[in-house]
């Protein structure tokens, strides 16, 4: 695992740990996304939508989840992103590149 992914595991443990525990005092929870998110139903075939889910699985990610970071990406790709934009979708693609070598030694 590299850094990144070690420490997201730790912070993912921590939250398991603790997710019954009390909220500290004076917390006020907020939706940020909500207010401007937009829910739309797409239809797709039946294997193509298998497979995707099983890249879901693969990923650890919710299939919603997925699928709005690819439609972010290619959003991003298209307008005028920053340098860091462009890293970021790098960081993804090699990660996606991992994945694939993970589970085909073949690769």
């Amino acid at each position: 695992m590299s850094r990144i992914e070690d420490k997201i595991k730790e912070i993912q443990d921590e939250s398991e740990a603790t997710r019954e525990d009390p909220y500290p005092e004076g917390t006020v929870g907020t939706h940020p996304n909500l207010a401007g998110s937009v829910v739309q139903s797409v239809r797709l075939p039946a294997a193509e939508f298998a497979k995707i889910e099983q890249i879901a699985r693969e990923a650890e990610l919710p299939v919603s989840a997925l699928i709005r970071g690819w439609v972010l990406n290619s959003l991003a790709a298209r307008e005028n992103a920053t340098l860091k934009d462009a890293v970021n979708r790098l960081i993804s693609d090699a990660d996606e590149l991992r994945r694939f070598i993970d589970r085909d030694p073949a690769a």
